[in-house]
């Protein structure tokens, strides 16, 4: 296992196999399908002015979707894989098990936040995977860098800690992005 770690994020190239990352995108596009997905949020975190949006879909705020197993062998495979996570709690109310999805269509984006607290002296540290790329754009910047994350790499860095966004994708391929969220000890190292 390659480690690209700048002090801040964390990117493992080719994480998960094209086999998994087919598995997730296809249960991914069928939840969507069965209504498993709330519309999006989108806006200004500087003027805290928001509004829904269908261009990026997630199911951050359901507790009764059912994955598929895969999402459950990668989580697994993190905790082996990473001691900062070995033991990690997973972030409550935040996605089923601590996972969220997030299902970004053509002129979607994520805008510049920081995730809300997990609790005190802790960080909310996420293990996101990529299953599907869109065909131009989604760029991911964490504070001051931008990262480009492919199909089945592995981006993890703390959440409540770091200014994050997404650019703008664009094409007729949705991007799917699978975050583990674990509870980590403030400030951690995640390797």
């Amino acid at each position: 296992m390659e480690i690209e770690y700048d002090g801040q994020v964390l990117i493992v190239r080719n994480y998960i196999s094209q086999e998994y990352c087919d598995n997730l995108t296809n249960w991914a596009n069928k939840a969507v399908e069965e209504g498993q997905f709330v519309d999006g949020v989108s806006g200004n975190w500087d003027t805290k002015e928001f509004t829904t949006v269908k261009t990026r879909l997630t199911n951050r705020m359901s507790s009764n979707i059912q994955y598929c197993d895969t999402v459950y062998s990668i989580q697994n495979q993190m905790r082996e894989d990473f001691a900062s996570i070995a033991h990690a709690p997973v972030i409550n109310n935040h996605g089923k098990d601590g996972v969220v999805v997030s299902v970004t269509y053509n002129e979607g984006d994520v805008y510049k936040h920081k995730d809300p607290s997990v609790g005190e002296g802790l960080s909310g540290a996420r293990f996101n995977i990529l299953s599907s790329t869109a065909e131009n754009g989604g760029l991911i910047h964490v504070e001051d860098k931008t990262y480009r994350v492919n199909a089945g790499d592995l981006m993890a860095y703390l959440v409540t800690d770091l200014y994050h966004m997404v650019e703008p994708c664009y094409g007729e391929t949705p991007r799917i992005m699978f975050m583990f969220g674990f509870c980590v000890p403030q400030a951690s190292k995640l390797v």
